[in-house]
């Protein structure tokens, strides 16, 4: 089933079912990273990453909890970033003497305001 909402695609064919967490309800995650709720009579609902992570600890097993928040090391992702933004990237990876990965995510740390990660 897929729908729109608010210009987002929610599709229960593509997105990764997590569990049954009500009855008549399942919980999804699509690859973006977003949480949805599916209910039998067709209807579905975003989830933020918070209530979907409550949703979670409360209704589904410890160790579905832990593979979803609990993770630790690294992740792969893939994203989109403009090509002058990249080489530009590049460039101060390099002045740096660092990895571009190591670059990005510095400055992603510094937007969100993360400290020691």
């Amino acid at each position: 089933m897929e729908k729109l909402i608010k210009g987002r695609k929610y599709n229960t064919d593509t997105a990764k079912l997590i569990g049954v967490v009500g009855e008549q309800q399942n919980l999804y995650i699509k690859r973006t990273g977003e949480f949805f709720l599916y209910f039998v009579d067709e209807k579905i609902v975003p989830l933020s990453f918070d209530k979907a992570q409550k949703l979670v600890k409360e209704k589904l097993d410890k160790n579905i909890y832990n593979q979803l928040f609990n993770r630790t090391g690294t992740e792969f992702i893939s994203i989109e970033i403009d090509s002058k933004v990249v080489q530009a990237a590049r460039k101060e990876a390099v002045a740096r003497n660092i990895r571009l990965n190591t670059l990005v995510e510095e400055a992603i740390c510094e937007y969100l305001n993360l400290k020691n990660v």
